[in-house]
């Protein structure tokens, strides 16, 4: 089973970890939640795991997700050790 470890490196939560194994929505609500960034929607992005590949897709936000400074359209594959952005929050992800 896949373990996927998703860090906080920038923003207002830096340094929070956050790990799950199975689909997962992020945004201020939901469940991995980063309510103090005003910047991410309610339901900002979806991550899938489909072991052994990992997968980001914006849900509609208003302000974006950003791969490598390229506004995410639609659904992107990640690699290990991606950085990616949503809101004014960066996020690493590895497994």
């Amino acid at each position: 089973m896949m373990r996927v470890k998703l860090e906080v490196i920038s923003g207002p939560m830096d340094g929070h970890i956050f790990q799950f194994n199975s689909n997962v929505d992020l945004g201020r609500e939901g469940k991995l939640r980063i309510p103090s960034d005003r910047f991410i929607s309610r339901r900002h992005v979806q991550i899938e795991v489909q072991d052994p590949r990992l997968f980001l897709e914006d849900l509609g936000s208003t302000n974006g997700t950003f791969i490598d400074d390229d506004r995410l359209q639609g659904k992107a594959e990640l690699k290990n050790g991606q950085v990616f952005r949503v809101g004014r929050t960066w996020l690493e992800v590895s497994w």
